[in-house]
């Protein structure tokens, strides 16, 4: 582990650091590059370069911005800063890439049609918004879920691609439909004065890129740019990233390639691959020693990374002692293996420490056999990526009333809490006030009240939407009088809303109701810790927080994807169901770069474990209430047999359906050169053309010898498709059989 960081010049914590660290640090101006693998001390070499630029180099703290990916990170860089200078409050600019385009436009949004108090619209809003729009397209069901049109609004935008620009290129009716919903998407978030979290970076940019003065003003406040998770960048960031560096050049980003895991996101992994050639000049630090993990754990993740083409390449060592080897498993089925997970973090545990283990899983359908045996076997457990505190329905409630205080016209929150509590209002009066709108142009809220002057809704209902848009403008005032705590408890006694849990939950209401008051709490807290103590700077937050940030926040094993790991480690963990079609998945394994994120976020998996690994597979997993085969990933044939221990299950320890003869032939193993073939059926070999079959024109003919980049030399044994579609499947004496898109990949055939 590292020694603690103590407080002086950077002359006095320099001598913590190790060579490769030191050189980082103490970089002078321009760009930087530092490469720094897995457990290496990344956040200490950001954390002590900004406390040196201060006490070194005389840098004013507010002209240093560093920006990471989550709160939580962002909280440890802060206090780990203020720890080495022995000051509680650094000055430093120091957050995400979110909080710090939110900060820019709640200060600058109007020059880009933000107007004040603008509302940041989160997943479900989003869901809300485009389910009215596909219910107003007529849309056919079968052509995709809102979530799959949301997802593509987000893709498009990550990717900086306009409605007109989607609109441009789309030439069936299903990439029509795509591009009106997302322009309709963007004109209601527009009317709302509403924005969600791919426009805080989007709006940024466009204010950078339409207005140089802003620009230039943000850009020479920041004299010092630090980024950190360089290789999770998407393009928006990364010309956000371009145009805050772009007056002092003074650019220091930090991170691996070799954890690139988020493209379904948008991030790019040649936003670091291409660093040094979009910065000329650029120095390269590469930090390689690995403080975290035990040597044979370090050496078989090395080993397996290694396979990867795109990569800079790093040789990661450590001091630590050897440790143990990583202990692989195969269960005879899915829940076997769940029961074998669940034995042995008992036995770790003592019965005590669950805290230091960790499950890591490729999906998240995955963990319904953990939580079911964890749960008959009364281990304590928590799931990361389940419902996280502010995605609650009674948060959520809560947080729409606030969010119509600050801003009267956002519309998915009026329709939210329009009749929660039930208040009497019904379709037939939100049909009504719905058409007013349309049809004025009005939002919601305006809308409603035109209606009523109309006489445009029944005495019954007019009164009780009268009661209700009186109470929402009384809340307007409120906000800007009352404290926030004071605020929820008003809505709350008001529309007596603790009743209103009582008949919808019963029972389990007293705990939807503590959630409640934690809420009220969480407004308290924010109060006494933030300078601005503003309504809007509380719905900021919220809006803000991020499923890694409560990671650890109850005790018991954790339970959680892969991808939701990323930045944690712990004692032991547990990597489960390594098998082909789940890891690496089927939707993974047309092309190289598929198979290279996924051998990454095997990687990442990996690394998360300091002391004791564990792996783990099923001869059989249940599929859609079908038990079906599954060969061992491949992953598996790239770890070092001297690294893996092979288990055996112990006779009569499942409880399953299944007779024991059939566990002991899964469970033991056979004779071979790799942890895989030691649980694997020997596979047939294929057969391979004498010769090549005549030429079909692009150069790639069944029996053709070719030799790939990464494989080496093999022979085509089928084609399907042609032209940019074409795949071969070529089988390569070490590597078997791979299916290659030659449009994707440099693949040169041998002739003679």
């Amino acid at each position: 582990m590292f020694p603690p960081e103590s407080p002086g010049s950077a002359t006095d914590f320099l001598a913590d650091l190790n060579p490769q660290q030191v050189e980082a640090v103490t970089h002078g101006g321009g760009p930087l590059l530092v490469l720094a693998g897995a457990g290496s001390g990344k956040t200490r070499v950001i954390t002590h370069r900004i406390a040196r630029l201060i006490l070194d180099e005389r840098i004013a703290p507010w002209r240093i911005v560093a920006v990471t990916f989550t709160n939580k990170a962002a909280a440890e860089m802060r206090e780990r800063v203020e720890r080495i200078l022995g000051s509680t409050e650094s000055g430093c600019r120091i957050g995400t890439f979110h909080s710090m385009c939110l900060r820019i436009l709640r200060r600058d949004g109007e020059r880009v049609g933000l107007a004040s108090g603008f509302t940041i619209y989160d997943s479900d809003d989003q869901l809300a918004v485009v389910k009215r729009i596909l219910k107003d397209e007529g849309a056919d069901p079968d052509a995709g879920t809102p979530r799959s049109y949301r997802a593509k609004i987000s893709r498009a935008k990550n990717a900086l691609d306009s409605p007109d620009a989607l609109e441009a290129r789309a030439f069936t009716p299903d990439a029509k439909l795509v591009a009106r919903v997302y322009r309709r998407y963007e004109e209601t978030l527009a009317r709302a004065n509403a924005v969600d979290f791919d426009d805080l970076l989007l709006k940024t940019l466009r204010l950078f890129d339409e207005h140089d003065d802003v620009r230039h003003e943000y850009a020479e406040r920041c004299e010092h740019l630090l980024v950190d998770e360089y290789q999770d960048t998407n393009r928006p960031q990364y010309r956000l990233v371009r145009h805050l560096s772009s007056v002092h050049g003074n650019i220091c980003v930090v991170g691996d390639e070799d954890q690139s895991i988020y493209r379904f996101r948008g991030a790019e992994i040649r936003n670091i691959l291409d660093f040094e050639s979009d910065h000329p000049g650029a120095r390269t630090i590469r930090l390689e020693q690995n403080y975290r993990s035990t040597g044979n754990i370090i050496e078989a993740a090395s080993k397996l990374i290694a396979n990867n083409v795109y990569r800079k390449g790093k040789k990661l060592w450590t001091d630590n002692e050897e440790g143990e080897k990583l202990q692989l498993f195969q269960a005879p089925d899915d829940r076997s293996e769940a029961v074998w997970v669940a034995q042995k973090a008992t036995e770790l545990a003592g019965g005590e420490s669950y805290e230091d283990i960790v499950v890591l899983y490729r999906t998240n359908a995955q963990s319904r056999q953990f939580e079911e045996i964890f749960r008959r076997d009364r281990i304590p457990y928590q799931i990361v990526g389940s419902i996280q505190f502010y995605e609650r329905k009674e948060i959520k409630d809560l947080l729409a009333y606030l969010k119509i205080a600050e801003n009267p016209i956002d519309d998915v929150s009026f329709r939210r809490v329009l009749n929660t509590p039930p208040r009497g209002i019904g379709g037939t009066t939100l049909r009504v006030v719905e058409n007013v709108a349309r049809t004025t142009g009005l939002p919601l809220v305006e809308a409603g009240a035109h209606a009523l002057d109309q006489d445009a809704i029944s005495t019954r209902s007019a009164k009780k939407l009268r009661e209700f848009l009186d109470f929402l403008a009384d809340l307007g005032v409120r906000a800007a009088e009352v404290p926030v705590a004071s605020l929820v408890e008003h809505i709350v006694e008001y529309t007596k809303y603790e009743v209103h849990l009582d008949k919808q939950y019963g029972e389990l209401s007293s705990e939807r109701m503590e959630n409640v008051r934690a809420l009220i709490s969480a407004a308290a807290e924010h109060a006494e810790e933030s300078d601005d103590a503003s309504l809007q700077s509380f719905l900021d937050r919220s809006a803000l927080v991020a499923q890694a940030d409560e990671v650890g926040a109850r005790p018991g094993v954790t339970l959680m994807t892969i991808h939701c790991a990323k930045g944690l480690e712990f004692p032991v963990v547990f990597l489960a169901g390594l098998e082909e079609r789940l890891f690496p998945h089927a939707m993974a394994t047309d092309t190289d770069e598929d198979i290279e994120e996924e051998r990454r976020l095997c990687y990442v998996a990996m690394t998360r474990a300091r002391q004791r690994l564990f792996l783990s597979l099923a001869a059989m997993r249940r599929f859609q209430g079908a038990l079906l085969p599954n060969p061992p990933s491949r992953f598996l044939e790239e770890l070092p047999d001297h690294l893996v221990d092979r288990l055996a299950p112990v006779q009569g320890f499942f409880d399953t359906r299944y007779p024991r003869d059939r566990e002991r032939s899964y469970g033991h193993a056979s004779s071979g050169s790799s942890a895989a073939r030691a649980v694997r059926k020997p596979a047939q070999k294929p057969a391979i053309p004498n010769k090549p079959q005549a030429d079909p024109g692009d150069g790639f003919p069944v029996g053709a010898t070719v030799v790939h980049p990464k494989f080496g030399g093999g022979t085509i044994l089928n084609r399907e498709g042609g032209g940019k579609h074409l795949k071969l499947t070529i089988h390569f004496p070490m590597h078997g059989a791979k299916k290659i898109l030659p449009a994707y990949t440099k693949l040169r055939v041998q002739v003679g």
